[in-house]
């Protein structure tokens, strides 16, 4: 089953819990799930949204346009986006979509 959770941890952090194919089909709850963040933020002063992409199964690009407007949405409103635990299919998509992760190794000692 597919679904979008938006949770509240207080402490100034939301949790967007993304679940199997996230698709054009869930156009509408990826919509007011930026809503919700939105009206959190404004209620709470939200400092951090990350999205938990575990159980993502598929990624297409209703799922992309989520994660831009969520993240546009942060940097008008002063908040930071983090996405968290991704599957392959899920980083792959994002990846595709011009996202790029890496860390640097840690200096030697």
């Amino acid at each position: 089953m597919s679904g979008v959770d938006v949770v509240d941890r207080g402490g100034r952090e939301i949790v967007v819990f993304l679940s199997g194919d996230i698709d054009g089909t869930l156009t509408e709850q990826l919509h007011d799930a930026v809503d919700r963040v939105a009206t959190l933020e404004r209620i709470g002063g939200l400092q951090h949204a990350i999205v938990d992409m575990h159980r993502v199964t598929e990624l297409d690009d209703a799922g992309v346009a989520f994660l831009h407007e969520l993240t546009e949405r942060g940097r008008a409103a002063g908040f930071t986006v983090s996405f968290a635990s991704m599957t392959g299919p899920a980083h792959r998509a994002v990846e595709a979509a011009g996202w790029t992760f890496f860390e640097p190794s840690p200096p030697l000692r």
